[in-house]
């Protein structure tokens, strides 16, 4: 016998095995001694159980998707469903309106936003809509004319729109200061790292794995890229052109150029940490210096002038034996207008608070 005559008299054995061993397990429960109408019978009895099992493992398959759809759309808010919704429908011109809005795709990558452009743009007239309808209808119940609440409410979707559409760029702005907050904590965490002899790839996973934030996320993203194909160059230069910091940048090309023309990478990193935390404490030593006066203005703008307003308009009232300004015109200047100016002086004060 031959070498493939015994190979395939050993597949027949197996074969055969397979055979009685499932045979043995379907006809168990089959009596030896029962009559060929009731091994039919028995037969039938099993092929029916076998069916309901079928059914009822269908069945739980059905209902495991059908909770997984209704966890995910729990999961997701309510504006997105809507958003994907109205998109659908309204496919053809918010399309339309995605590709004539300039920079929007760029502007929420950078941002890290994870939402299609034609979606983003059904969130931003969905909550134009609703900021115009809630400004017209507040307006109409201070009893402003219908006219005066039409127009504000007009404004209203106006202003809507324009902060949606400055939204991805106020995510970027706030992403990028916490990320150069964060920056000598994860300058200092990459030198102990590769001081230890760890690679630079596994030291910026090590970061991308750590909680410091956005700057985190950004590291993770170099990783995916280097994953997908892309060298370590490359995915540096991408996140150096996206955040456009100065600071990131310096950083950036550092370990490039000690990758590329070799030395210590550990020292270098340590001496960024020194320098980027002594820079950030004489800004904040700066920035507490100027505060001082802005609080002064603050007290001001919030206490101080409402209430002279307030005098003001009651004396000349009763000195002309009339209201010098409706109620109306009162109670939008006391609820939004002087509000509104503290507001922007709390804008002004953040905006130079130190990054």
């Amino acid at each position: 016998m031959g070498l493939g005559d015994a190979f395939i008299h050993f597949l027949e054995k197996i074969g055969e095995r397979t055979i009685e061993v499932s045979e043995t397990t379907i006809l168990h429960r089959i009596p030896e001694r029962a009559t060929i109408q009731e091994r039919l019978q028995l037969l039938k009895q099993m092929q029916e159980e076998i069916e309901k099992e079928k059914e009822s493992k269908k069945e739980e398959e059905l209902d495991q998707i059908l909770e997984w759809r209704t966890e995910v759309e729990v999961r997701e808010p309510m504006m997105k469903r809507l958003a994907e919704a109205l998109s659908q429908q309204m496919r053809g011109p918010i399309e339309y309106l995605a590709h004539s809005i300039k920079g929007l795709d760029y502007d929420l990558y950078r941002a890290n936003i994870k939402t299609a452009p034609n979606v983003y743009v059904a969130q931003m007239i969905i909550v134009a809509i609703v900021m115009g309808i809630f400004s017209g209808i507040f307006m109409f119940l201070m009893m402003f004319p219908p006219d005066l609440s039409v127009m504000v409410g007009f404004l209203g979707f106006i202003a809507g729109f324009l902060y949606m559409r400055n939204y991805p760029k106020i995510v970027f702005r706030s992403r990028l200061s916490e990320c150069e907050k964060a920056l000598p904590y994860v300058l200092r965490h990459l030198a102990s790292l590769l001081s230890a002899g760890v690679g630079i790839a596994e030291a910026m996973i090590s970061v991308a794995n750590a909680d410091y934030g956005p700057i985190s996320e950004e590291f993770e993203l170099i990783i995916k890229d280097m994953r997908s194909g892309a060298s370590l160059e490359d995915a540096l230069e991408r996140f150096e052109r996206k955040m456009g910091s100065e600071n990131i940048s310096r950083v950036v090309k550092q370990i490039l150029r000690a990758v590329k023309f070799g030395g210590n990478l550990a020292d270098i990193l340590y001496k960024l940490a020194e320098d980027f935390s002594f820079e950030y404490r004489m800004r904040l030593l700066d920035y507490v210096q100027k505060i001082n006066g802005f609080a002064f203005i603050y007290m001001f703008l919030s206490v101080v002038m409402p209430t002279m307003f307030l005098v003001a308009i009651l004396a000349a009232s009763a000195m002309s034996q009339r209201l010098v300004l409706p109620p109306q015109g009162m109670a939008v200047l006391l609820l939004f207008g002087f509000p509104s100016l503290s507001l922007l002086m709390v804008v002004m004060i953040k905006r130079r608070e130190p990054r």
